[in-house]
């Protein structure tokens, strides 16, 4: 038991189990007599030591070193696992103790240990987080805000399952904390959902502020941004295998909304099903394919509008209006029963004005069978994870990428769905998600794919037979890593969109794109060579609301991570003459039915930065910008003209005056009169 927690434990005597008695931050405080704010020294991966040297004084002085034995001490592997996944040298920590042993608050961890000589990690704890979940930065700040008689608010994690907590999945929520507030009652405290602020980060010109907004891995998944309040500011649902979250944006604050599901998820999809105005999600969690219809103030569980089996296992799904006819069809992959095509079957023109009861028929209605999909048609034996859509032959309907087999391309027909025998796409699936979107500016939607090794990109010929361009495609040809997900989005504001891959054991990767519709890869420019965040999904949105893309990572084995982008970047990346403004950087829900995460950059409900103009204003504004730039060169052709016209009048007239010939002048010049 942690000395300074219970008056019951003696000074120097090391805790033989965890402190599983809630303690609020307030009390944790006021019981220690010495409080340091250390940085790590050295570290011994072979030995799994720590040292750490004095920053400065929070409480109390504190003189010397601290060195511990993390060795394979603890409860359970994963906390020794922790303390040295976070060691690195220079990274920081805040020490508590009353004169015997204390605890050592790292980066979203406690662990338990001594300060005198060599001191041995006892156990982590994980309970600790219920008093604070966040960086010791942060805590030293509030510490010092406490200890100035003032109340603080403060990131934890919610207290209840035990496992959440320990295994650091618990949902997050703000509590108040001051030295008056001494016993833990987190439902009189409580101020709301969410982590941390924003950040300033340093070292990284593309970015100005970054955020954690908690761990979903392991089987971390993707990023589904929306503003799902219409407020005009992004919100976001990150998922993984195990868990999942809705973050509200109140600008700055990344806040956690309560929705009627629990667990994990392989899939999220946005999209107004109802037609009301409000943007609806569908989950293909861990228990089950999920409908949740969006009231405003909350989800209610609409998952009897589907004609759902029993016994149902999505894996992937999109938001599809497949026959035309303006309003939202859903499309999953289902690991039982193939692809399942669900048809809206609300009246046009209206909504569906009351929440979803188990009596209530359906809102929805298969029609898999009829379509070509099912248990016996295109598809039936295959298992895929991603389903992406596109207008691939620009005939005006919808059509589907399946992740499954050497990647399938179902084409939308007046009949049904066909699968395109010639499409020339040819990838390995399993946890990777192909984009499309349209690079190079013609109007057909393209197709990269982020895989391990060397990445593909495709180029679309208009009736939906691509053309493997990799090779030509400038630094993106080199070999990646181990790539998994990606985003388009016009980050440097050239009107050309730009390629973010996140990697596995790598650093993720940014490609510029160019005017010759090659890509330069511009990793560290932006500063994140020197990062490796372990991406399995990655996000764009304006968080901040400043025109300008920000990213979100959903990463495994780490926090995913929000990072606001950097106007000034977009401002000094040179242009060219002719380049057209960039597309305006929305999350507002348009009128056009689909909404899905990972859904092209053209014809996407929900447009995000990965959306940018359509192709034919992009046109446009290209012929437009082409006209002006002839317009001023001519402006500028006749003021040089001019200013030329009266400098040969001034030279002359002053030559004459002096009874020299231009010829003269010219000899005298060179010293040959």
């Amino acid at each position: 038991m942690f000395a300074i927690a219970l008056a019951a434990c003696a000074p120097c005597q090391e805790a033989r189990a965890y402190v599983e008695a809630p303690h609020s931050l307030g009390k944790i405080v006021a019981s220690s007599t010495t409080i340091v704010m250390v940085r790590v020294k050295a570290v011994d991966r072979e030995k799994n030591t720590i040292i750490y040297t004095k920053v400065r004084d929070i409480r109390g002085t504190f003189e010397g070193e601290i060195k511990h034995v993390i060795g394979q001490r603890g409860f359970h592997p994963r906390e020794w696992k922790t303390v040295m996944a976070w060691a690195r040298v220079g990274k920081q920590a805040l020490f508590f103790t009353n004169g015997g042993h204390g605890e050592m608050c790292i980066d979203n961890y406690w662990y338990q240990a001594g300060f005198k000589g060599w001191s041995t990690m006892t156990h982590a704890e994980p309970y600790f987080l219920r008093a604070f979940a966040g960086r010791p930065a942060k805590l030293a700040t509030y510490v010092t805000a406490m200890l100035a008689g003032q109340e603080v608010i403060v990131p934890c994690l919610v207290d209840g399952d035990k496992m959440a907590i320990q295994t650091r999945t618990a949902k997050v929520q703000r509590l108040r904390a001051s030295l008056k507030i001494g016993d833990y009652d987190q439902k009189r405290d409580f101020v709301g959902w969410g982590a941390e602020e924003f950040r300033p980060i340093a070292g990284m010109p593309g970015f100005t502020h970054y955020s954690g907004i908690g761990k979903f891995s392991p089987g971390a998944g993707r990023v589904a941004p929306a503003d799902f309040n219409g407020d005009g500011k992004t919100d976001l649902f990150v998922f993984g295998d195990y868990k999942m979250s809705l973050l509200k944006n109140d600008g700055g604050i990344l806040g956690e909304e309560t929705l009627p599901v629990r667990g994990g998820a392989r899939a999220a999809v946005w999209g107004d099903y109802d037609s009301d105005g409000k943007i609806d999600l569908f989950v293909a969690s861990s228990g089950g394919a999920k409908l949740l219809r969006n009231n405003t103030k909350q989800f209610t569980d609409a998952t009897a509008d589907l004609p759902l089996d029993t016994y149902n296992n999505p894996r992937a799904a999109v938001w599809i209006d497949y026959d035309g006819d303006k309003k939202l069809d859903l499309l999953l992959a289902d690991g039982f029963r193939g692809l399942r095509l669900y048809r809206n079957t609300i009246p046009k023109g209206q909504t569906a004005t009351a929440p979803a009861k188990p009596e209530r028929k359906p809102l929805f209605v298969d029609v898999s069978d009829a379509v070509g999909l099912g248990e016996a048609g295109i598809g039936a034996s295959a298992k895929g994870d991603h389903l992406a859509i596109a207008d691939v032959n620009r005939d005006g309907r919808m059509d589907v990428l399946y992740s499954a087999g050497t990647g399938m391309l179902l084409l939308n027909t007046a009949k049904g769905f066909v699968v395109s025998k010639d499409s020339g796409i040819n990838y390995i699936p399993g946890r990777t998600a192909p984009i499309f979107g349209d690079y190079n500016g013609d109007g057909h939607p393209d197709l990269f794919i982020a895989q391990k090794g060397k990445c593909k990109l495709l180029k679309n010929d208009g009736r939906g037979r691509f053309t493997d361009v990799t090779g030509a495609s400038g630094d993106l040809a080199a070999t990646i890593g181990w790539a998994g997900a990606a985003a388009w989005v016009d980050f440097d504001k050239n009107g050309r969109l730009d390629l973010f891959v996140g990697c596995l054991k790598g650093p993720n990767r940014y490609f510029s794109g160019q005017a010759d519709g090659t890509f330069k890869d511009e990793t560290e420019a932006i500063g994140l060579m020197y990062h490796m965040y372990n991406t399995c999904g990655v996000g764009i949105a304006d968080i901040n609301s400043d025109d300008m893309p920000d990213l979100v990572f959903n990463n495994e084995g780490q926090a995913a991570v929000a990072l606001l982008g950097n106007p000034s970047w977009a401002l000094e990346t040179p242009k060219t003459a002719s380049t057209p403004p960039a597309a305006p950087i929305t999350s507002a829900v348009t009128s056009t039915p689909t909404a899905a995460a990972d859904q092209p950059a053209v014809k996407t409900a929900v447009k995000t930065a990965v959306t940018t103009a359509a192709p034919t204003d992009v046109n446009e504004k290209s012929g437009a910008s082409i006209l002006y730039w002839l317009i001023a060169v001519l402006a500028a052709s006749i003021v040089i003209g001019l200013v030329v016209f009266r400098v040969v009048r001034h030279t002359r007239a002053h030559l004459a005056a002096a009874g020299l010939s231009e010829n003269e002048s010219h000899q005298r010049s060179k010293g040959l009169v």
